[in-house]
């Protein structure tokens, strides 16, 4: 089963396999990285949580941040950022989860045309 993060959509493009901004993820990682999506989302943020966690196909799990307008998404960014910036002694897994954010989302994040720098 694949795993993948889906980050924009480009509305512009004609064919449905270039409307997409979007990676995929080792099962770990991604794992860790649902984690830290629910510590960051469900305690004060459900309705974030419920517009990017998880969305299971038969053959495929995503996260997506497409439906999130402009200052969900900002938002969301800044309450990641956030609680990456807490974690002063990070296990392996919350490590692993930095690592999705870091090395994958952020790259896409930044690029997007919502996207607001601090």
């Amino acid at each position: 089963m694949g795993a993948s993060i889906i980050f924009s959509k480009d509305d512009s493009k004609e064919k449905i396999e270039d409307k997409f901004k979007s990676t995929y993820v080792n099962g770990r990682y991604w794992d860790a990285f649902g984690d830290l999506l629910d510590a960051v989302f469900l305690p004060d943020y459900p309705k974030l949580h419920e517009i990017i966690k998880s969305e299971e196909g038969e053959y495929l799990k995503f996260y997506s941040f497409i439906e999130l307008d402009k200052e969900q998404f900002n938002q969301s960014i800044k309450l990641i950022r956030d609680f990456i910036a807490k974690q002063d002694n990070p296990t392996e897994w919350q490590e692993m989860a930095q690592v999705v954010w870091n090395e994958i989302a952020e790259p896409y994040i930044i690029q997007d045309k919502r996207y607001q720098p601090d």
